[in-house]
């Protein structure tokens, strides 16, 4: 990606048919990859909008400038945020990365890139997915109507140590919900050995009102289509919780890592009725494991 945008600035003065024919091959590439690659992250892994964990590179050597990770996963998770049934489902595991987060493509991490890299610190714009919500996306949600799918975008600050990372993000909602995220993790990090990672810590997620409104509140349409009682949430805080992973990494291309996350729903989304009702919980848990090859260029 970075590569191509320098080869193009060479050869600007020279004849539009040579330039496309000087652009390296790798170059073009990468392009088309990246761009299949965010398009499918985005259409693939809407659930994971709320960022799970810091994302360091866990362990071995630093990779070359270009790493791509692929393979199959599984997730059990709520069938909407504040349910109490839970389906599992089938997930890609995908990671594209230029010089390990300049440019990162990722399922887990979203789209972004690294503008600010000092003293521990980074920070850059960062793009998440959140799927649409339908009434029929699992019990407790039928005459509650749709929440239109939404593209959060923002920013991110991180700052890494060895045995620590923390990191916060701050997202508008572009379209669907178009509320105001804002999500911080603290995570410890555990190296058992060379080849298994350990990291986990406390979650934090705080939200305005037009978010809350979406996802959690009733007006008086739904009311009247779901029996349920009016509710206009405020803006405050929605959930704290805590997150973790361990990773395995059985050889220098192979990887498994599983990982899990509770989060307890604050009472500005706890006492929606669609968490109070009986198809609700206030408690929401995520258990997941990924199997991932890695290519490296």
């Amino acid at each position: 990606m970075i590569q191509a945008a320098d080869t193009a600035q060479e050869v600007t003065a020279c004849d539009p048919k040579e330039k496309i024919g000087r652009i390296p091959s790798k170059g073009v590439l990468m392009l088309r990859l990246a761009a299949l690659l965010a398009a499918f992250v985005l259409l693939n892994v809407g659930a994971l909008a709320q960022p799970s964990s810091i994302g360091s590179e866990p362990a071995g050597p630093p990779p070359r400038d270009w790493t791509f990770d692929i393979g199959p996963g599984v997730v059990m998770a709520p069938w909407f945020e504040g349910g109490a049934w839970y389906r599992v489902l089938p997930v890609p595991n995908l990671d594209l990365r230029y010089k390990r987060d300049t440019v990162f493509i990722s399922a887990r991490d979203g789209v972004g890139a690294t503008l600010v890299d000092v003293a521990g610190f980074k920070a850059g714009p960062i793009l998440r997915y959140r799927f649409p919500r339908n009434d029929w996306d699992g019990p407790g949600l039928y005459g509650t109507g749709t929440v239109p799918f939404t593209v959060e975008g923002g920013g991110f600050l991180r700052y890494d140590q060895p045995w620590f990372a923390a990191k916060i993000e701050l997202r508008r909602g572009l379209g669907g919900s178009n509320g105001l995220v804002f999500d911080a993790l603290l995570d410890g990090k555990f190296r058992l050995s060379d080849s298994v990672f350990l990291s986990g810590g406390p979650r934090l997620s705080v939200t305005d009102s037009t978010f809350n409104q979406a996802y959690f509140g009733i007006n008086a349409t739904q009311s009247f289509n779901s029996g349920y009682a009016q509710y206009y949430p405020a803006a405050g805080l929605r959930s704290v919780g805590a997150g973790a992973s361990a990773l395995w990494r059985i050889n220098e291309k192979l990887s498994f890592v599983v990982f899990g996350s509770y989060n307890y729903l604050a009472d500005v989304a706890a006492n929606s009725p669609l968490v109070q009702g009986p198809a609700g919980s206030r408690n929401q848990f995520i258990v997941g494991s990924a199997l991932s090859w890695r290519f490296e260029w």
